[in-house]
Formats: C-alpha cells, structure tokens, sequence
C-alpha cells in the first residue's frame, strides 16, 4: 500500500506531482524498484513520482518487464518541460492513455504482483496525463474509474483516496485551464487542500484525510499563515472530524511550536527492538533525529553519509535516532540488518502520518536534524555537510 510517492521524498530535488518524472530518474529506472503513495508534502497530494533504490538488482522477469515498459511511459508525458508545444501535448496524450492502457493489462495478466497497486496508481496518473493534454474522453474514463474504485469494497482506503484525489485535481485543472498540475502556485495548493476536504465527505477514512490536511496546516509551502490557519479551523468544524483530530487542529491554532531551534527538543519513544529512548538523558552528546524510510530512495543514497558520519564519531559521543517513515516493519528490520544500522529507530507503520514526523510537520524526507551537547535542537538541515557539522559539535564544551 504505497500510492504515490515524490522525491526528495517529498520534494526539493524535483518537483514530481501528480507522477511526473525528470528526465534523471526515468534514465536510472532500469535498477529500481518502484513504489507509489499518497504523498502530503508542501505540494502536498497526488501523486507525487518517486522510486525506492535496490541495492541489489532484481533479474528482469516477464512481470518486472511489463511493469517498466509502464513507467518507462513517464518521460513522454512530460514531452515538452515547461513549454511544451501542440505536438508535445499530442505525444503526452498517446503516452498517457498507453500508460493507462499497460497499466490495465498489467493488472489483468499479474493481479496478485507487488506492483499491483502500483499500477493502479499508475493508471489514473495516464488517464490524468491525457486529459489534462487535452484528450476529453480520458476525462469520462478516469472520472468512471475513481467512481467505480470508491464503490469497490475490495479496494483499500488509501487507493480510494488516489484515485479520487486524482480524479479530483484533474477536474480542477481541466476547469482552470491547466494543463499540468505539477506547480506550487497559490491556486494549486488551496485545490489540493479542498480536494482532501472533498474525500472527507465521501470515503470513510476521514481520520487518516484530516491528518494530511493538518499537516498541510502546518507546513504547506505556498500556504500563508492565514491560510493554513483556515485549514485548521475547517477541520475542527468538520462534524466528521473525531476528538483526536480536533484536538491537532486546536494546538495548530493556538500558534504553539512543538519545537524551535535554539531550544530544547522534547522526544521520547520505543523503538523498533524495544529499546526506551528519551532524549533528555542524551544530554552531554550529539544526537542526529534522522527522518527517513526504506522506500525513500534519496534517504537509502544519503545512508552510507550517515553511517559514516556515525562509525566516525560515535565513540566520542554522536549518537542517531531514526523515525522511520516506512508502513512495512519487515522492510525496515530487513534494511537496518543488512546495512549493518544499530541505532536505535522509531516505527509505527503509519507512513506521513507518523506519530513523531507529524508532530513536527516533516513533509519531506530525508530530514536531519542536530541536537547539541545541552540538548538544544541547532540544525534542522544538515544535509552535505553532516560529519563537518558534528565534529564540530564534539568540540564544543
């Protein structure tokens, strides 16, 4: 269960929404393995296009071939960049549609794949495509296609969410003259944010939609101050909202930070392997708070960074706290043994909706933050420059 997913996994790298791809990651497709998910970053939905590094190259098979030649689909539905002329838009529309149609006969010839739900994912990303490019027949298509999706009980709740929320935003663009839904304009965030509030009022997993939108509440790029606030307010006013999500959206709207550099941090959990952690009794070290996942492909490109960084300094008093983001437990032990990773890690299988990350309004990872020696949180982006940024740490009194 992983709809769509972005990069950096969440954005700055590249700006991927509603599954478009660069160049980059469409030529580095062959070894990886792909994964999609609901992403609620600053762009905050749909569909957002990321793959997950294998570091072990599976051999290619009948199915895994026929799942490439979907996503190889993606360089052409971005034919064109950011000025795309009338032939790029008719070779993005062919290129959506095929991507719809492979999609289809994948899930037809492979139903029970790992990449199942992928595809799905993946065929409302080219009926999108295609309709945004100006094909109105993939509009009726893709509009059926969300409809029968909620209707079918047999289909999970966050798939419901995609193929709604895609439906959703592509009806918004088409009316707004849009021809691509992969910008951070002021308009495109307030029409990510109704199209959660328009799920809410249709698919049953109204907790889990609330939580994204309060994420957008708290750290949606391109959101003002006072629209994130009216983002909170909505949900507490919400009738569906239940008490646990009211009570998020009225700490959102008492203006209280749940962290702040420059001053302690609060963190305590159980980890993965039942280790008690509480930052609190680490004072007199470094601790590095690293939000990540398994199938976050820059976080597995930054590990090695940080592994080295932690066999480097750890006998002088660095210490690391992953939160994991992932939703399989299985994944994450996998990972950390065959990494050789010893610290300890956060795990609740909840995905962006991680009990820690939410707490702090991660929308994108991997996100590094540093804590001092007196337990003051200094860095929250130690990216490129993490075992300079530690050492000298170490040395402050």
């Amino acid at each position: 269960s992983h709809l769509v997913q972005k990069m950096r996994c969440a954005h700055p790298l590249t700006r991927l929404n509603i599954g478009v791809a660069d160049d980059r990651s469409v030529a580095r497709m062959p070894p990886m393995r792909f994964k999609l998910f609901l992403t609620f970053s600053a762009t905050l939905l749909i569909a957002s296009f990321i793959f997950a590094q294998s570091n072990t190259p599976e051999a290619p098979t009948a199915e895994t071939t026929a799942f490439q030649g979907i996503t190889d689909l993606f360089r052409k539905m971005k034919q064109g960049g950011d000025h795309p002329s009338e032939d790029d838009y008719k070779t993005r529309r062919e290129a959506g549609l095929e991507m719809a149609a492979r999609a289809r006969q994948f899930l037809k010839d492979y139903p029970t794949s790992k990449n199942a739900e992928d595809a799905q994912g993946l065929w409302s990303i080219g009926l999108s495509e295609a309709t945004l490019a100006g094909d109105t027949n993939a509009a009726v298509q893709l509009k059926t296609r969300a409809a029968e999706m909620i209707k079918d009980p047999k289909v999970p709740d966050m798939m419901k969410l995609h193929a709604f929320s895609v439906n959703y935003l592509t009806e918004w663009g088409r009316k707004n003259g849009k021809r691509s839904l992969d910008d951070d304009s002021p308009d495109s965030q307030k029409a990510y944010a109704e199209a959660f509030f328009a799920a809410a009022n249709v698919l049953s997993n109204k907790d889990d939609i609330f939580k994204m939108a309060l994420l957008q509440a708290k750290s949606g790029r391109g959101l003002s101050d006072e629209e994130k606030r009216s983002i909170a307010q909505r949900v507490l006013d919400n009738t569906n909202a239940s008490p646990s999500i009211q009570a998020m959206a009225r700490e959102i709207l008492s203006g209280e930070k749940t962290y702040a550099v420059g001053k302690p941090l609060e963190l305590s959990f159980v980890a993965v392997d039942g280790r008690k952690i509480n930052l609190a009794d680490m004072k007199g070290k470094v601790v590095l708070i690293n939000f990540w996942a398994t199938w976050c492909g820059p976080c597995v490109a930054e590990m090695p960074k940080v592994k080295h960084a932690y066999d480097k300094y750890h006998a002088d008093g660095f210490e690391i706290l992953g939160i994991s983001l992932d939703e399989s437990k299985d994944d994450l032990l996998r990972f950390l043994k065959k990494n050789e990773i010893a610290w300890p890690q956060y795990f609740d299988g909840k995905h962006w909706n991680n009990d820690i990350s939410f707490r702090f309004g991660i929308n994108s990872v991997p996100t590094e933050w540093l804590i001092d020696k007196k337990g003051i949180l200094r860095e929250v982006n130690t990216r490129g420059d993490l075992e300079q940024t530690v050492g000298a740490f170490l040395r402050e009194k």
